[in-house]
């Protein structure tokens, strides 16, 4: 089974991730050479990387051509990594322009800030929900609310439909030992929905599959280790997620 992964910073020339499109055929090689076949297309979408999300459906459109042509076999979806500082700024049609899943399940990627949960991030992902989207939530287990007070900004999220998406490299060790630990323990607790890679390029490659090595060697159950890094990912793109939907769907 070819794996999807939902958070994935393939884009050339726009944030972070590659920086043309040479770097970015390298890793969409990479990432079909570590047995995935969809990815989610997931540049930060925010103040200082891209504002109009209008723009990405054509530049994935450039890339998938590219793709094509160099005979690279990866499916591509046009989405985004929303910080929730523009939630409140976008249009329904720029939201949508990123956005996954079929319609009444229509849910969006959004970055957990690196300081921690705030009171505007818990607004912007109840605004998002009041806009008809359900929240996945990126790499939780980075901010530092994973390692403290029980990560109870993290649970409230849950509560309201939120799901979390913990990243591959957390999971390896290559985040830190602080990242590390969080995201083994958020997997323990039962808080994690599905591993996404957050690939940028050689230093941050694919990594679904060193992931779900990395949970077996944690103790994971290998049921659940599947369900997170193979099965969650595809029925988020195939079923969506409802905005209300439990935390534990």
């Amino acid at each position: 089974m070819y794996a999807a992964d939902i958070h994935f910073h393939l884009l050339p020339g726009v944030d972070d991730g590659p920086s043309d499109i040479g770097e970015s055929l390298e890793l969409a090689r990479a990432a079909v050479a570590a047995d995935t076949g969809a990815v989610v297309v997931t540049p930060h979408v925010r103040g200082d990387f891209v504002t109009d999300p209008l723009e990405l459906p054509g530049r994935v459109a450039e890339l998938r051509a590219a793709l094509a042509e160099e005979r690279i076999p990866l499916e591509l979806h046009c989405g985004g990594e929303l910080g929730h500082d523009l939630v409140g700024v976008l249009a329904q049609p720029e939201l949508e322009a990123i956005a996954q899943g079929p319609a009444g399940g229509r849910w969006l990627l959004v970055e957990t800030p690196f300081e921690g949960f705030t009171d505007r991030f818990h607004e912007a992902t109840g605004e998002l929900r009041d806009r008809g989207f359900g929240v996945v939530i990126a790499h939780p287990e980075r901010t530092a609310d994973a390692a403290t007070e029980g990560a109870d900004a993290l649970r409230r999220e849950l509560a309201l439909g939120s799901v979390a998406q913990v990243n591959a490299q957390s999971l390896t060790g290559r985040h830190g030992e602080d990242a590390l630990h969080a995201g083994h323990a958020l997997v323990q607790a039962g808080l994690i929905a599905l591993v996404g890679s957050d690939a940028h390029g050689p230093v941050r490659p694919p990594s679904l599959r060193p992931a779900f090595a990395a949970l077996m060697r944690g103790g994971a159950d290998p049921r659940i280790a599947s369900r997170l890094v193979r099965v969650r990912p595809w029925q988020l793109l195939a079923r969506g997620l409802p905005q209300h939907a439990a935390a534990a769907a």
